[in-house]
């Protein structure tokens, strides 16, 4: 067993930003009936709600299936660079290699978190629900700060 829990991490590691998403669908298909008829899918820049939805399946099931389709493109595409980066001429030493996987992978537990949080607002907001604009701007700047520090090479 604990042979084996190094590689058992790994895959929760990389399959657990997956499952916030599909929890957030499961809170929604458990609830739904107690959702209400109308809810908010997008704030303006101000906080307030601007764009609506009824409460049908697709309706409240779109933000765990596209954040879902989201990660899964995000994770085909990390394996495509780390494809190509291993077939490159000029291999990078492997604790390099291991560091950016790492930040990749808390990329996609950061999108994983985003997309589960507003997935669960359909049942958690009422109509007059205010998302504070310091929240939005936030969870941009983490955003484009983890892409950054994952893209860019940053010598010590």
């Amino acid at each position: 067993m604990w042979r084996h829990w190094g590689r058992i991490r790994a895959i929760l590691f990389w399959l657990g930003p997956f499952l916030l998403p599909i929890a957030a669908a499961c809170y929604l298909c458990a609830y739904y009936d107690l959702l209400p008829n109308r809810f908010p899918i997008h704030w303006s820049p101000n906080g307030k709600a601007d764009q609506w939805a009824e409460k049908s399946l697709q309706g409240v099931f779109y933000g765990p299936v596209i954040g879902g389709l989201v990660m899964l493109f995000a994770a085909l595409a990390e394996l495509l660079i780390f494809a190509a980066d291993r077939a490159a001429p000029v291999q990078l030493a492997p604790e390099v290699r291991a560091k950016r996987k790492l930040r990749v992978g808390w990329l996609n537990w950061l999108l994983g978190l985003t997309f589960g949080v507003l997935s669960v607002l359909p049942g958690l907001a009422p109509e007059e629900f205010l998302l504070p604009a310091w929240v939005m701007a936030s969870v941009a700047f983490v955003f484009v700060v983890v892409a950054l520090f994952t893209t860019l090479k940053i010598k010590r």
